[in-house]
């Protein structure tokens, strides 16, 4: 970024002065005069060591003459009350006149930093505007100009200059002290991190703001975080077998996780430390476990509850669910945490284990079956109404006056809505990731694609898949670039964790980039309500990565829809087995598919002789296909006895010669006929041998096409 140089700035030197230990007999002397300790003239041609440098001070910090005269006879007066030029006295000297009501307090700031050896101004106990004091410290003009450069590099980021107004001088102030020097040109990341360090968030957080100024300009590599964090804060370890810490905190400091999960695994392990100390007193260190121990600490995790093995610092926490079992992938990732610590312990050559992590510490079968991913696919109608709330939004819709432009939101809306990605790579977007489709696209069928139909966006590295190229839809890159035109163009890149490189952020405002909450807690309040539905559906609250769930589910669900694979790749899955978490068969497909499926399961095959249809004759031409022979009553669709037909006059058996002659005719033609089931009916097809003895018994009295009962048969077969 182009800003103007640092100020001419040249410190106060004092080596020009004249500097005894003693006072003369005729210093004393005037000094000792009242009168004489506001004649400045009188007092430059008498006692010029002393003067000299008080006027020259007030000459470089810029005070005006009025402030001048009072505050350095305030001085001359203490000399005269303690014996001793002021370029000796001590700090409670100085804090004592700093702390009167004599004078101009930050004119007489600047003499102690500067002539009395008192740099610390920010010890007064009336300390309360410290761009003053580095103003007359260090010189009006040097600290307008520089204040001016900070604050035109950070209105170029996009902060408002009412909202530095609110900061800046005072920070400013507080940095060009600490520093000893107020030329921005000589600000480190350490001074700044400092800075952070014993103050409230607020101040934390503002110093944080100049850092992205200071970057944008070119004088740190990369800002520094907003709060002041120096690490991760320590667990407690109160209530843990020291030899057990030793051995979780060495495995920490090895580790090559990801900061997070590494964090995250050490807790874990510090709360198995809790439940060691309690149920396996003789159990401190890796070594000591057993298959026992294994097994017992297994059946502990199976029956923990939520607040269970809480270490000391998670005091406060306010646990869901309190008292609760906890959830199944608690328990697998408390199981996971385990093993791979007791495998690296082995692994990195520790010690030797008397078990094996991977079979004494896997996670039982039924926490595996209860656990995994479940993405809950959005409602369709409530899905169906972001995607047209994110395409519609409007500045009235915001919900707060916000800080984000309202194009940034527009983009952001739009993107969790129509390109499937975690949230994570929308925060990591290139600005420069939306690339317009320039050559036609031939498909397999012949049709074309024509170019501007679509566009490419480069989707960063991810925890599953290196960086790969998406196809989406053209209005992505419609909002993108109106964001590209509002984002502010002179924010510095920021160093990305994961690729270890530096980023130009799509999604960076103010020299920072949004934070992870953004969507879930901004973007998705926003389009529920201008799309008029709740933060919940029926399956839960209406999370970012539910939306990506139901984005992939759409595209597998629509008629020609994109194959498992292509859903893979276009997700950024290393393996199919991923994406089918996230594919939902919609409930209506399904149960078209059920109907589909219902119908073909009452079909029977049926026979139809054309010949006999086509000579006009009274002969049957119509053969039910009953498995072990045929019917040829051409309504036994709608026959009563259909189930019981043996003894029919009917019934063609598939041995006769009849039937096989029947079936060796050209003149037959195989078709599929609906038959609807009775409730008893599908009861015995289902295998009841009660109902179909039920049936049989119920058909005893009911006559047949030919006019006799089912008993009438069987007593003339009995008789025969």
């Amino acid at each position: 970024m182009n800003t103007s140089s640092s100020a001419d700035y040249i410190p106060f030197d004092v080596s020009q002065y004249e500097r005894q230990i003693t006072l003369s007999n005729l210093e004393l002397t005037i000094l000792s005069n009242r009168s004489y300790r506001s004649d400045w003239c009188y007092l430059q041609s008498e006692i010029p060591r002393l003067m000299r440098p008080l006027i020259d001070l007030a000459t470089h910090s810029g005070v005006s003459m009025r402030l001048a005269i009072i505050s350095v006879a305030a001085i001359l007066w203490n000399i005269s009350k303690t014996g001793k030029p002021y370029w000796l006295w001590t700090e409670s000297q100085w804090l004592t006149l700093l702390s009167s009501k004599a004078g101009s307090r930050p004119y007489l700031a600047s003499v102690a930093y500067h002539l009395g050896g008192f740099r610390v101004p920010q010890r007064l106990d009336k300390f309360r505007h410290p761009a003053t004091y580095a103003s007359f410290i260090f010189g009006h003009e040097v600290f307008r100009h520089e204040h001016v450069r900070l604050s035109r590099a950070l209105r170029s980021l996009g902060y408002a200059a009412l909202h530095l107004e609110q900061f800046l001088s005072s920070v400013l102030g507080t940095l060009m002290l600490e520093n000893g020097d107020p030329r921005l040109e000589t600000f480190t990341e350490e001074l700044l991190l400092k800075g952070q360090q014993h103050r409230s968030e607020g101040v934390a957080r503002s110093i944080g703001k100049v850092s992205h100024g200071l970057a944008a300009m070119g004088i740190l590599s990369k800002p520094i975080r907003m709060r002041g964090y120096i690490s991760w804060r320590e667990k407690s370890i109160e209530g843990i077998d020291p030899a057990w810490v030793m051995w979780c905190r060495r495995w920490r400091d090895t580790s090559t996780l990801r900061p997070h999960t590494r964090e995250s695994n050490y807790s874990f392990l510090l709360r198995t430390g809790l439940w060691l100390k309690r149920e396996q007193p003789d159990t401190a260190a890796p070594i000591d476990w057993s298959m026992s121990t294994c097994a017992a600490f297994i059946a502990a995790v199976d029956r923990m509850t939520v607040g269970e093995w809480a270490l000391k610092s998670a005091k406060g926490t306010n646990f869901k669910g309190l008292g609760q079992p906890i959830a199944a992938n608690s328990k697998r990732s408390f199981l996971h945490a385990l093993r791979r610590f007791f495998t690296d312990f082995e692994l990195w050559g520790w010690g030797r284990l008397k078990f094996s992590p991977r079979y004494h510490l896997a996670t039982p079968r039924s926490v595996t079956f209860n656990s995994g991913i479940n993405p809950r696919v959005i409602d369709d109608s409530t899905w169906l109404k972001l995607i047209w709330a994110s395409l519609n939004l409007e500045r009235n819709d915001l919900l707060s006056e916000i800080h984000y432009p309202l194009s940034m939101v527009q983009a952001l809306a739009v993107i969790w809505t129509h390109a499937g990605l975690r949230s994570n790579e929308i925060m990591r977007l290139d600005k420069e990731c939306a690339h317009l489709q320039t050559n036609d696209v031939v498909h397999e069928d012949g049709t074309i694609t024509p170019a501007g139909s679509l566009c490419y966006l480069d989707i960063p590295a991810s925890k599953t898949f290196k960086p790969f190229v998406k196809p989406v839809a053209i209005t992505v890159k419609k909002y993108i670039d109106a964001w590209l035109k509002d984002r502010p163009i002179n924010q510095a890149a920021l160093f990305d964790e994961r690729t270890g490189r530096k980023v130009s952020y799509l999604f960076q405002f103010r020299g920072k980039r949004i934070g992870s909450g953004v969507i879930n807690g901004t973007i998705i309040p926003i389009l529920c309500a201008k799309a008029g539905v709740p933060l919940e559906d029926s399956r839960g609250r209406i999370t970012s990565h539910r939306g990506r769930a139901s984005a992939v589910t759409a595209l597998a669900s629509v008629p020609q829809g994109m194959s498992l694979i292509e859903l893979m790749q276009w997700s950024g899955h290393s393996s199919p087995n991923s994406t089918l978490h996230y594919i939902r068969v919609r409930p209506t497909k399904l149960a078209a598919s059920f109907i589909k499926a219902d119908q073909m399961a009452n079909m029977v095959s049926i026979l139809i002789d054309h010949d006999v249809i086509a000579r006009h004759s009274d002969e049957p031409y119509t053969f039910y296909d009953l498995g072990d022979s045929y019917c040829s009553n051409p309504f036994w669709s709608s026959c009563p006895h259909r189930m019981a037909c043996a003894g029919c006059d009917f019934n063609l058996p598939k041995a006769s010669a009849r039937a096989q002659a029947l079936e060796s005719k050209s003149s037959i033609g195989r078709y599929l006929e609906a038959v609807p089931l009775t409730p008893d009916e599908r009861a015995i097809a289902e295998g009841d041998l009660e109902k179909l003895k039920g049936l049989i018994h119920k058909l005893d009295n009911v006559p047949t096409l030919d006019g006799r009962t089912p008993i009438e048969i069987g007593i003339k077969n009995q008789g025969n």
